[in-house]
């Protein structure tokens, strides 16, 4: 793993800091050439306002490659990610590449995001992120202790430990978070820039 953390802000991290990830596996012998790209890729997105760091990782084992770009807000990434050099960065790699860098966003934020389809929206502060995640995550935890736990104690405890994430997080990205943000939503947007 290779970190590069040029350009952050003076100021550090703010409360709307978000990041996307870019996976991408290199064509066999063109490793090098992924390399150099990631590079160029770095170095344009240190360009942008608002970008604090980017963090390349890879090769793994098995070939494949991150890029993480941290900016300090939401419409500073998505500046980033709406630009013409990026997407000419991503066209001039298609060559080196076994399929088009895919994209994931990361962070709590993912759960604070507008609807699916729905304009874009700068996330709430973070200690509004923690207390809503909090409040939601622990009656599921408590419910899991409760009621899956004391039938799983002869499971490997690999397995066990496996089954409380799967279980919290799925439920938490798919049935508790998107109807808590829907419920909260002026609470969670009051105060926002």
């Amino acid at each position: 793993m290779s970190e590069i953390p040029e350009n952050v802000g003076p100021a550090g991290v703010s409360d709307a800091s978000c990041s996307a990830v870019f996976t991408f596996r290199a064509r066999p012998g063109q490793e090098d050439a992924v390399l150099q790209w990631t590079r160029r890729i770095v170095s344009a997105a240190r360009r942008y306002e608002g970008n604090l760091a980017a963090t390349v990782v890879g090769p793994d084992e098995t070939g494949w490659y991150q890029v993480v770009h941290h900016f300090r807000h939401e419409a500073a990434l998505q500046s980033w990610l709406q630009s013409t050099e990026r997407a000419d960065l991503h066209r001039a790699a298609e060559a080196l590449l076994e399929a088009p860098p895919a994209v994931q966003r990361t962070g709590l934020e993912t759960w604070f995001g507008p609807p699916s389809g729905g304009p874009s929206m700068v996330p709430p502060p973070r200690w509004k992120m923690w207390l809503i995640s909090l409040l939601a995550i622990y009656p599921l935890v408590l419910a899991f202790l409760v009621w899956v736990s004391p039938h799983i104690t002869r499971w490997p405890l690999a397995l066990r430990a496996a089954t409380l994430p799967l279980v919290v997080l799925t439920l938490m990205t798919f049935v508790i978070m998107p109807n808590v943000t829907r419920a909260l939503r002026p609470w969670l947007a009051a105060g926002r820039r």
